[in-house]
């Protein structure tokens, strides 16, 4: 066993993990490193006392719970080491921010990998500008993902991308508009020219069940080539993202699991 005064395989990977998304908690961190939480505390706590990891709390959070986020000391220390080992450095290394989508599907995707391992997993995951990345390199530089993944469940494999609606935007909104405002925007990108994007499906997740209901409206009126599946951050807050969560366009209200969702002819995971 390593001794306590060690940069261990394991904080190194969690030191790598804060350069690469942004702040994170203790429960955030022993999903990641798929340890116990005290175990994550004490990994934290031997990184924070070595000024590697910075923490703070928020004002607003009532459970008080601290922040862990990467110093610039551990950003360089890192970066050295990809350079002296011949890897490429990321981009806005140390800078990263986490999204809606890392706490809606990538930590629960994540747990539920854990809880059942070898029947299910999450083989991958890209955050926001690393989507960026993905998407440009294939020509899609106007589509505007909040992540990528890739989940295998019982022998199959599904690549996806993923958007979370921001809602409406403002105070000024009338009750009336306010299923709607907004919503134009988070499909816009496909709208533009229609692609055929190399993922087996599109997910979105509504705000709420109002804004599913008009999105999922909108896609039958309007028809995309993507396949787009939906669903709302409350069903996600209750269920499993790999559960019976998301709908489709013109496939009536039965909900499916991620790996079970039903694609248009022509087209494979």
């Amino acid at each position: 066993m390593a001794g306590d005064g060690e940069l261990t395989p394991r904080r190194w990977r969690i030191l790598s993990f804060l350069a690469l998304h942004g702040s994170a908690t203790t429960s955030d961190i022993a999903v990641v490193a798929g340890v116990p939480r005290l175990t994550a505390h004490r990994d934290l706590t031997w990184l924070h006392i070595a000024g590697l990891v910075g923490r703070e709390r928020s004002a607003e959070d009532r459970a008080h719970a601290w922040w862990y986020r990467i110093t610039g000391e551990g950003t360089e220390l890192l970066g050295r080491d990809l350079i002296s080992s011949g890897r490429p450095v990321p981009l806005h290394l140390g800078q990263r921010h986490w999204r809606g989508a890392h706490y809606l599907l990538f930590l629960p995707l994540l747990e539920a990998s854990r809880q059942d391992p070898g029947r299910c997993g999450l083989f991958q995951w890209l955050t926001t500008l690393d989507t960026s990345v993905w998407l440009r390199e294939r020509g899609l530089a106007h589509l505007r993902a909040d992540g990528y993944g890739v989940w295998l469940e019982d022998g199959r494999c599904v690549r996806f991308l993923v958007h979370v609606d921001a809602g409406p935007v403002g105070g000024a909104i009338a009750e009336r508009e306010r299923a709607t405002a907004g919503l134009d925007a988070v499909l816009a990108g496909y709208r533009r020219s229609d692609p055929v994007v190399p993922v087996g499906v599109v997910l979105v997740i509504a705000r709420d069940e109002a804004r599913e209901v008009n999105l999922l409206d909108d896609l039958v009126s309007r028809p995309l080539r993507a396949p787009i599946a939906v669903t709302t951050v409350e069903l996600l807050q209750r269920c499993w993202p790999h559960e019976q969560v998301w709908r489709m366009p013109a496939v009536g209200t039965d909900r499916h699991r991620l790996i079970d969702l039903p694609l248009p002819p022509g087209l494979s995971r």
